[in-house]
């Protein structure tokens, strides 16, 4: 009897909804993409060469979600920063991390061309927000890891290919942040 109720409520339910009025539609539309755009995905801002990392306000309006990508194109060895906009949502920071992906088919590999890392764990070690780093040649304690393993001097990326650089901070509260960018 319950599971009678139930599903003639979800039909009568489903069935003003799909035959609703249209104003109603396009309000909850309206809602709709006005939460998606008050949603905030991530506390971290990415900047390379100088430029900072955006979503497309429209496509997240219309499907809650938009790839960061930097617009221009940016150098082989490109300059990193980043940026916590409240320090506080993270909570005490132990480990940073940049991978960066090259373009692969239609997606990116799963491989990373290279991460770069603290050479110590310390949380005092690690790559801290607001600071501008050079990737070709980051120096003290940041360790740059190659495609097959291996220790490298610096990130050299291919001119003109699309890539994917993945930061992550881990802390109380981590975070990542996904960027897409080409290089000139």
């Amino acid at each position: 009897m319950r599971r009678n109720v139930i599903r003639r409520g979800v039909l009568l339910l489903t069935a003003l909804l799909a035959g609703g009025c249209s104003d109603y539609g396009a309000g909850m539309q309206g809602a709709r993409m006005a939460m998606n755009l008050s949603k905030k995905d991530t506390h971290l801002r990415i900047f390379l060469d100088g430029q900072r990392a955006e979503q497309n306000t429209a496509k997240k309006a219309m499907t809650g979600y938009s790839n960061w990508k930097i617009k221009e194109p940016v150098s082989t060895s490109p300059r990193l920063r980043f940026e916590i906009e409240d320090a506080d949502k993270l909570g005490r920071i132990t480990m940073v991390t940049v991978s960066i992906y090259q373009a692969f088919e239609a997606d990116y590999s799963h491989q990373a061309e290279y991460t770069l890392v603290s050479r110590s764990q310390s949380p005092d070690a690690q790559m801290k927000p607001g600071e501008e780093y050079p990737l070709g040649s980051p120096g003290g304690d940041i360790r740059v890891i190659g495609l097959t393993g291996s220790d490298v001097g610096g990130v050299t990326l291919k001119p003109g290919v699309k890539y994917k650089l993945v930061l992550t901070v881990k802390a109380d509260k981590s975070e990542s942040a996904q960027i897409e960018f080409k290089t000139s």
